[in-house]
Order: structure tokens, then sequence, then C-alpha cells
């Protein structure tokens, strides 16, 4: 393909938003509300009941905008369910596209060929029908993948000529192939496969000589969002992460958009950024606006604060942090190990679940105040139960609560 090249001067603005993590639920979906949505729904940290509303409140944002194109990379359903998928196409996908704007979706983890695609009725759960990866394409053909310039045949990844200078290359790192349904087992881990190793660098050799500038988008993350997250709560990034993050800086990609963690932040290795927006179903229901303009890339970050279903007595916004707080809490009570004692587990589990909020909105510092308290938990730790534990709590709670730069939320980035 004959492209003509356009000098980065005279190239028109191009306005994109990003929205992850949607994790859609139909609503037909809860039957009859009951013990098992119930439990289901204390071990998890996604304001499903909200996930509709959400959507809606996120769409008419997008409506009202001048926004032209739409990148979603991955987490679209709850858990893969066909009838979640038709929702989201039709009650947000469609009419946005209706309205001119250009939407390209990849799937996340939760996606395609999961066993956990289930209905709740009362006291029980029974499956539901998901998708295949085929039928994912099929279903998506309007949102990048029936106009992609070129497919991955090891891979639900694409390129899709979004401007006559700009290309989105959109990987699918999921390993859904490995779903068990006599298991019950869903993969959350993430690696890119070589075949697909070796499409992106074709890719990515392609654009350089058509003077085409390319931004990655893909669910899992390609970086470390904060020092030990591999070892802590490994799956988030995919495998072999910097030595791949090093291919793709060679081959001149510079931006990676991510999802999967629901937390916003945006992190550099060697000259590649890895921009990681957060879960619309997660606190505080973050989507980035970019701008650009030449060889810049602006990141605006907004928030949805208010959906039309909430009637509570708090705002929307208080009402989401304080759900994400117990769900971290209910997280963390299976990490921290239970011989500590209650008192000081306690305190521990507390100010972790600050940390992680605070990541979940991003720029976050720990105050003097918090430092003080933080060494202190950690004092505790050491004197009344593991000196290893000390450590673990001192290093980790610094890494989450404390970001280094750049900023997380309002940024610019240099793409060539």
């Amino acid at each position: 393909m004959s492209l003509l090249l356009v000098a980065p001067s005279s190239m028109a603005q191009v306005q994109i938003a990003v929205v992850s993590d949607v994790h859609v639920m139909n609503p037909s979906l809860l039957k009859q509300d009951g013990k098992a949505f119930t439990e289901y729904i204390s071990q998890d940290r996604k304001m499903l009941r909200e996930s509709t509303s959400l959507l809606s409140a996120f769409t008419d944002s997008i409506l009202h905008s001048s926004v032209k194109y739409l990148l979603i990379p991955g987490d679209l359903t709850k858990d893969g369910e066909l009838v979640s998928h038709r929702y989201l196409i039709d009650n947000c996908l469609s009419r946005l596209k209706d309205a001119g704007i250009t939407i390209l979706v990849i799937p996340g983890n939760h996606d395609v060929n999961n066993p956990h695609a289930v209905a709740y009725d009362g006291d029980n759960k029974t499956r539901v029908a998901t998708v295949s990866r085929a039928e994912f394409a099929q279903m998506y053909k309007d949102y990048g993948y029936g106009n992609a310039i070129a497919r991955d045949t090891a891979s639900l990844s694409y390129v899709y000529q979004l401007t006559p200078t700009l290309r989105i290359l959109a990987l699918d790192a999921t390993e859904s192939d490995q779903n068990d349904f006599n298991k019950d087992i869903c993969v959350t881990p993430g690696r890119l496969r070589p075949a697909t190793l070796l499409f992106i660098k074709e890719q990515l050799a392609d654009a350089k000589k058509q003077g085409v500038t390319v931004i990655g988008m893909m669910h899992h993350g390609l970086l470390q969002h904060w020092e030990y997250q591999n070892k802590m709560l490994p799956g988030y990034v995919i495998d072999n992460n910097l030595p791949v993050a090093s291919m793709m800086y060679k081959a001149g990609l510079r931006v990676m958009l991510t999802g999967h963690s629901h937390a916003q932040d945006i992190t550099q290795y060697k000259g590649i950024y890895d921009v990681e927006t957060g879960s619309l179903v997660s606190y505080p229901s973050p989507y980035r606006l970019i701008t650009l303009q030449g060889d810049k890339m602006k990141i605006t970050t907004h928030h949805i604060n208010t959906i039309n279903s909430y009637s509570g007595n708090i705002s929307f916004k208080d009402y989401s942090k304080s759900y994400e707080t117990r769900g971290f809490n209910t997280f963390l009570q299976k990490i921290i190990p239970t011989q500590m004692p209650d008192s000081v587990r306690t305190k521990a589990i507390d100010f972790l679940s600050d940390m992680m909020i605070k990541n979940y909105y991003g720029d976050e510092k720990i105050t003097d105040a918090e430092e003080a308290q933080r060494i202190q938990i950690a004092n505790m730790i050491r004197k009344s139960y593991s000196f290893k534990w000390s450590i673990i709590f001192r290093r980790v709670s610094k890494a989450i609560g404390n970001d280094t730069a750049p900023a997380d939320n309002d940024f610019s980035i240099d793409i060539k």
C-alpha cells in the first residue's frame, strides 16, 4: 500500500477517547437477586449492578464531545456472555458508530470462551452462552476486525488504518484457548505468542517504511506499573515483557494503551510508554481523551461522577470509593497472613486499601502523616509477627502509594 507522506506540522488534529474494562453485565443475567449473586459480588471489586448505567453515562459523554475515535482495550463484558457482548454493541457501540465515531476493540481475559459466563437465579447460577474467538471477530466486524488492513493468524490481533498518517496496532495477549470448562478455569495472565511477535515486527516495519505513526493497544500491561507488581500480583503484565517492550521500541513504537489493572497509571521503559486506563466499573470510573497533533500526544483524564440509576444519600463518587474500599479489604483478607495479630492485621489491611484506592485514582503520593503511619505499622508487624512481612509491607505499601514519574492523569508524550 502506498500512502501520501504528510509533514508533522501539517497533520490534522486527531481526538481519541480511551475507555477500558467496561465489564458490562446484561441485566437479563440477574434473573433473581439472591445468594448466588451476592456471594459473587462480595468477592469482586467491580460495580456490576451499575455497569449498564455507567456505560450509558459514558456513551452520552462521548456523544456530546468532539471525539471521532474510540479505543477499548479489552474486558468489554463481565465474563464473556454472548448477551453482554450484544448489550454493549446495541446500547453503546452502535449509537456511537451511527454518530460517525470510529470504534476499535480488542478482547480482554474475560471476553472469549469463558466458563464463568453465567446467569444468577436466587441461590443458583447456570452457564450461559459465551463466544469463540471467531465469533468475537464476527460480532465486532464493525469495530476493527472487518476493516483491518492486517490480521494475525495466531490471535485476535490486527492493524487498523485510523487516518492516512496513523495506524492502531491492536494486540490480543489473552489465552482464552487455555480456559478449561471442566475445571471452571478462566486464564488471567497474558502473553504474545511467537507468531504474534513476528506479526508485530512485520507491521511496525511496514509502518516505518510507509512513514506512518503507530499507537499500540493491548489489554494486559506491557510494563510494571509499580515495583514488585509482578511478584505480588502476577498476571497483570505480559510474559517476557521487557524484551518485548525493547523490541517494540526499536521497531518504532512509542505508546501502548493498556487496561486490565483497573488503575490509572503511565509508566515508561527506555522510551516506550505504557498508558494504563482504569476501569469504567471501578472507582473513579475514568476515561481518557487523547489529542494528537503532529508528533505530540496530549492526554487528559475524565471521570463519570454520576449516573441516572443512583439515588443514595452520599455522592456517587463517594459511594464508588467506599464500594472499592470494601472490595480491597476483602481481597487483602486473603493475602495478609491470618497468624498476624488481629489489631496489627486490620491496620495493615486498612492502610494498603487506602494506598490501592490512591493508585486507582492515579498521581498517588503518600502524605507525611501516612508515611509516619506506614512506618509505625511496619514496626508493629516486625515486633509482633515477622521481620519478613514487615519488609514486604514496607516496600509494597510505598510502591503502591507513591507514584513515580511521569504523571498518570494528564501528560504529554512525544510519539516519534
